[in-house]
């Protein structure tokens, strides 16, 4: 239960915590147009994007936990996590997500994947930060 639940919330804090801020701090020194923690409803859940996004981001949290085996005896897979993020999460959130949506990946995309990938580099390094504080005083299995 600790390999799911610890890494599901140490995603969905990083989502809050790094990836939002990540984007309103780009926000407010002027280099991006949307900001961070975004109030628009989800459809068709309704919800706030900010919370859509840090629930799927706890569901990849699991996903990088498992396959960078992040565990309190080893040593922590920092460019691992950092590249996880910033490719696995914008690829599945261009190329899977939004067209489930109705977007589709068109025209430059180059400033949005370089968004997407600085942002969700930044989860992936607050996840693992979570998962290691987390985990910091429990014994490996």
């Amino acid at each position: 239960m600790q390999k799911v639940i610890l890494p599901f919330v140490a995603g969905f804090l990083a989502a809050l915590f790094f990836r939002e801020s990540t984007i309103a701090i780009l926000h407010a020194a002027g280099v991006i147009e949307i900001t961070g923690y975004s109030t628009t409803p989800f459809l068709p859940l309704g919800i706030p994007e900010f919370i859509v996004a840090a629930l799927w981001s706890g569901f990849f949290s699991i996903l990088m936990a498992w396959l960078l085996r992040v565990s309190p005896d080893r040593t922590a897979p920092w460019i691992g996590a950092l590249v996880f993020g910033g490719i696995v999460l914008t690829a599945a959130s261009v190329f899977v997500l939004d067209p489930l949506r109705g977007i589709w990946p068109s025209g430059n995309m180059m400033p949005r994947l370089a968004l997407g990938f600085a942002s969700n580099a930044m989860w992936g390094w607050g996840a693992l930060v979570f998962m290691r504080a987390f985990t910091a005083g429990s014994d490996a299995d």
